[in-house]
């Protein structure tokens, strides 16, 4: 039973000494953001019968940081479906983008740290109608800025717990609306 105790023990503190060379704040190194949440898109529903503007939404982030607090990310993200009807019309929207754009993170203590992101965002916005027995569908791609601002928790020395809210637009036919993520996830370097 004591040499059990002695061997976990000398395992944990192996492990701790392990997070603590782990540190990847302060040096080059590369990490990987997932998060989902609720997306919002900032639309008018006058007049419909139904108008769902939120939706379930994602991202999937690569970055490298330089190890001064600055980073290059890019990634893809999925702002969900949403949708609108009116009697036997129903018309669905589904915006996702490829981003690329920079980042900061600024330490506020050893354990928690505050990230600003700017870039830009290929944003393909899909559309699809249907009534009766008739549909259609349509795509169109801008490129839009993205904006985002997300606080984050050390876990252990590589992992860490962020909660963000990222800003774009989505654009259709010249109409140009306002979507934004705010999301919970796991950022992990390696």
């Amino acid at each position: 039973m004591k040499k059990t105790a002695l061997t976990v023990a000398a395992l944990l503190l192996a492990a701790g000494a392990h997070a603590q060379t782990a540190n990847h704040g302060n040096q080059p190194h590369t990490y990987g953001l997932l998060s989902l949440g609720q997306s919002r898109l900032n639309v008018e529903c006058g007049g419909l019968q139904s108008c769902d503007k939120s939706a379930v939404g994602g991202k999937a982030m690569l970055g490298y940081g330089f190890g001064n607090g600055f980073a290059l990310e890019g990634g893809y993200a999925n702002f969900g479906k949403f949708r609108a009807s009116s009697g036997a019309l129903s018309v669905s929207g589904k915006p996702e983008a490829v981003v690329l754009g920079g980042a900061y993170t600024a330490d506020l203590t050893p354990d928690w740290g505050l990230t600003g992101r700017l870039g830009a965002a290929y944003v393909r916005t899909k559309l699809h109608a249907e009534t009766g027995v008739l549909s259609g569908s349509d795509k169109e791609s801008k490129t839009q800025p993205i904006v985002g601002l997300a606080v984050n928790y050390a876990l252990t020395p590589s992992t860490r717990l962020e909660l963000g809210i990222d800003a774009t637009r989505a654009e259709y036919q010249g109409e140009r609306t306002n979507l934004r993520m705010v999301s919970l996830g796991a950022r992990m370097a390696f």
